[in-house]
Formats: structure tokens, sequence, C-alpha cells
């Protein structure tokens, strides 16, 4: 890929990132294993600009390596990594955001707060899994954003989610 340029390796690798996460995502919804080390991402009853940095360390190690080590072995210029790292970053917060941004016709291509809201919602929780484009939600079927209702809250139903970050972290290997 070093002979790419730039913005051709960046575009790449946001792009096939995000399917990842989508596909990744979903799975973690419905395999308890992957579950577990998922809920904490979803143990806030608030959906807040911070909430994107809600995640158990394991998580965080797989999305990282799967994102991190294709960068790194098909020979992408190191700044892809910062470049990419920044918008990933940035990205995250705003879709946990509380901003009101209505897309309308942008939700099409383009996750934002609105629709990445109703993944956090206890009303639902097997829709809108992309991060970045929402095209791969409309493609598999997991799309869903309501004209003018709102969710009626965030957070786990019939789990009691322990305080402090051990804790947490322990919650996930806990005995079925």
């Amino acid at each position: 890929m070093s002979g790419w340029p730039l913005w051709g390796q960046l575009a790449f690798f946001i792009v096939t990132h995000d399917l990842y996460i989508y596909l990744f995502h979903r799975l973690q919804h419905r395999v308890p294993l992957l579950w577990r080390i998922h809920e904490a991402h979803h143990s806030g009853r608030q959906v807040d600009f911070l909430s994107g940095a809600r995640s158990h360390p394991l998580e965080i190690l797989i999305n990282q390596t799967v994102e991190f080590a294709p960068v790194v072995l098909l020979g992408a210029h190191p700044d892809v990594v910062a470049m990419k790292l920044a918008i990933d970053s940035v990205w995250g917060m705003y879709i946990h955001s509380n901003i009101g941004a209505r897309y309308t016709w942008l939700s099409r291509f383009l996750v934002g707060p609105e629709l990445h809201r109703w993944h956090h919602a206890i009303d639902l929780t097997d829709v809108n899994f992309g991060t970045k484009f929402a095209f791969w939600d409309r493609l598999l079927g997991t799309a869903y954003l309501p004209g003018d209702r709102k969710p009626s809250g965030y957070g786990l139903i019939g789990t009691e989610f322990p305080k402090g970050y051990f804790r947490q972290t322990a919650h996930a290997f806990r005995r079925s």
C-alpha cells in the first residue's frame, strides 16, 4: 500500500475498519461471551461524548489490534495511524454526544448522534451497529430511525452493573 496516495490509504482503512466494526459489533450483541465484554459500553444510563470511551479493556485490545495490525502489515504510511486515530476519536465522541444534529437525507450514509442514540436505547438493542457509515445498517437490514420519537432511556435492562473500574472489568468474567 506504500505506493497508494495517503488519502487513498486512509479512505481504504476507514471503510474496511468500519465494516469490521459493524460486523463485530453485531456479533457482540448476539454472542454471550462477546456481549459480556461489550456491555460495559452500554452500561451508562446517559449517552454523552464520553460514552464512546466506556469500554472493557479486552474489547479495546481486540478492536485496536484488528484496526491497526492491517495498517502495519499492509505497509501503510505511518501517518495513516495518526490520522485514523484522530478521526476515530473525534467521530466516536461526536456520535455519542448530546448534539441535536438531524441529518435527514445524510443519515442514510453517515452515522450521527440521532442515529446512534437508538443503538444505545433500552427500547431496541439490535439496530444501528455502524459507527461511521450508516449504509452498512441499510444494506444489512439493521437501520432504525423513527421520525420524531426519542428513546425512552439508556443502559442495561436486568443487569446491575457494578461501580468502580476493577469491578466493572471483572464483571465480564462473572458466572452465568
